[in-house]
């Protein structure tokens, strides 16, 4: 409570300067004039990091301007959103959404944050959820894991990244429940503890994504048996998705990674934005960033952005509902 208090009023201040300043809003045909900042929620290293840079690379000769990266890890999340919540609209300050944001928003965030505090400027990717067994399992496929769970009538240790209610645990329920079977969630600290836990008999299953996964099902040590998608991953092509398999699951539950700004952004510089994002990751050099970490391209402006978000944070209900949580 005294974190929420915290934020609440860093909010509600950051919200006064930011109506005092906004009325010399630069000119969209000047726009950008100066360095563009891309606010993250992680420390460096990790795949929003990867992404932040790669895309800043690839956004300078776009935009002309130099576009840095400022990591701002902390309070779930909580930090990044204060600051990019808290900046002038003014399309400088933007902050890279996942979708751990989204069930952080109906939980540990709920009533701090909200999707109406921000602009959603641009969608850029997706990364699937796919549940996977060591080689050395008797599931050959999703379908042998059900059968047996129902059979036995046991509930399956499931492990992936964070704690019941993160996006990895959601995805695993939402997979499970629409098959009829519970599970017993392993959280681990990061995903090469869940691979290596899985290798080592220690949990049933693992909840992974195709970046973490490709060189382990390459070299034939793990096999997927489910990913939480509409389409296969082109990344690992054999794995089955749980549509095609027959199981209705809501596809939109998946880790993206977009862009945001606070609310308020003119509408003439929010499209300048996108259209020079979408000719940054249409580069050569991002399309190969993509391709060798196994995400799924997949570029929404700022309205189809933000009916998707809406979207999003209605699933993340029924999501955390299928986890227990609410």
């Amino acid at each position: 409570m005294r974190l929420q208090s915290f934020l609440r009023g860093t909010c509600v201040a950051a919200g006064v300067v930011v109506i005092a300043t906004t009325s010399g809003a630069e000119d969209a045909t000047s726009w950008p004039s100066k360095t563009i900042e891309i606010v993250i929620p992680n420390g460096p290293g990790g795949p929003t990091d990867i992404l932040a840079r790669n895309l800043a690379r690839a956004a300078e000769p776009v935009f002309g301007q130099e576009v840095v990266v400022i990591n701002k890890p902390g309070g779930g999340g909580a930090t990044q959103m204060t600051i990019v919540k808290a900046a002038e609209p003014d399309g400088y300050t933007l902050g890279v959404n996942t979708l751990t944001q989204f069930t952080a928003m109906k939980t540990s965030l709920a009533g701090v944050f909200s999707v109406d505090d921000f602009d959603w400027i641009a969608m850029l990717q997706q990364d699937s959820y796919m549940l996977f067994v060591s080689a050395e399992s008797p599931y050959q496929s999703f379908d042998d894991f059900v059968v047996a769970m129902k059979a036995s009538g046991s509930v399956p240790n499931v492990g992936g990244f964070g704690s019941i209610g993160s996006v990895s645990n959601v995805a695993s329920e939402l997979a499970t429940n629409a098959a009829g079977i519970d599970i017993n969630w392993v959280g681990y600290n990061n995903t090469a503890d869940t691979i290596a836990n899985v290798l080592g008999g220690h949990v049933d299953v693992g909840s992974a994504n195709a970046g973490s996964l490709r060189e382990f099902v390459e070299a034939g040590r793990v096999r997927v048996i489910g990913v939480l998608s509409d389409q296969r991953n082109p990344a690992l092509p054999d794995a089955p998705t749980y549509t095609e398999l027959g199981y209705e699951v809501d596809t939109d539950w998946q880790q993206i990674r977009g862009l945001v700004a606070p609310a308020g952004v003119p509408d003439e510089i929010k499209q300048k934005l996108a259209a020079g994002l979408q000719e940054a990751v249409n580069s050569p050099e991002f399309k190969e960033y993509e391709a060798l970490s196994g995400v799924v391209p997949r570029f929404l402006g700022p309205d189809e952005y933000e009916v998707f978000a809406r979207k999003l944070d209605a699933l993340a209900v029924k999501g955390l509902e299928a986890a227990g949580i609410k």
